[in-house]
């Protein structure tokens, strides 16, 4: 296992640590109060009530911090990275509607990869960072589970990516370059959310781009679709509520 491998696991456990104690103290002392969902939409206090938690609608700011693994074709030339984020949020009974900006910066897996055109003849190749900027709105259900809160829901929208593949050989040379071409982003996610104090709540989630949904077409030679962002990503949340 590679030391970059080691390093992200370690720090994966670390984070993941300090969120599980946290959440221990504040299971212990928090008073009753607001949940949140992960993408930033957040369970106020007064209007409902339901397993011991109450719940108000209203707004609130999210940002996140997380990991993020490229899937499909983009994970043969590229490996994860940290993505950051920020949503604003409203609350609508258990409906939890979220939009949210967000980015992640992907490095190739080696300096220069090997890239064929014809199936025959290989040649180096240099990749850039594969960039993206994410534009989405998300809904999710939340379900109250004492001072725990579960929810379940979709994003959709798109990511803007940019990269840039050079081939620069003796017998072959080209360039492809990329700028803020837009990928379908269609992704269910899954979390858990918890109040800090009454107006700040942490939350984990996990969420996975389908990346199968595109822009189908036809043409003379068959059918073809053109693919969506494919990932797996996993995401801490910090939520203010006002």
């Amino acid at each position: 296992m590679s030391p970059n491998v080691n390093l992200r696991i370690k720090c994966s456990v670390t984070l993941l640590s300090i969120l599980f104690s946290v959440f221990i103290f504040s299971s212990a002392n928090a008073q009753r109060g607001r949940g949140m969902n992960a993408d930033g939409d957040v369970l106020g206090g007064s209007n409902a009530s339901s397993g011991g938690s109450v719940r108000r609608d209203g707004w609130l700011m999210a940002f996140n911090g997380g990991y993020e693994s490229p899937l499909g074709d983009v994970k043969q030339s590229y490996k994860g990275s940290p993505t950051y984020g920020v949503s604003v949020m409203r609350r609508m009974g258990n409906w939890l509607y979220s939009g949210t900006v967000d980015y992640r910066s992907y490095k190739p897996i080696n300096d220069t990869l090997s890239i064929s055109y014809d199936d025959v003849n290989y040649y180096g190749g240099t990749f850039s960072k594969y960039k993206g900027v994410g534009l989405y709105l998300g809904a999710a259900y939340e379900i109250p589970l004492g001072d725990i809160n579960f929810y379940a829901g979709l994003n959709g929208g798109v990511i803007m990516v940019s990269y840039k593949i050079t081939i620069d050989d003796p017998n072959f040379s080209s360039t492809e370059s990329v700028s803020n071409m837009q990928n379908t982003y269609i992704a269910p996610k899954l979390g858990l959310n918890f109040m800090v104090s009454r107006n700040i709540g942490l939350a984990m989630e996990g969420r996975y781009s389908l990346g199968t949904v595109g822009a189908s077409y036809n043409s003379r030679s068959g059918g073809s679709t053109t693919k969506g962002f494919n990932s797996i990503a996993g995401n801490l949340f910090l939520t203010y509520s006002f």
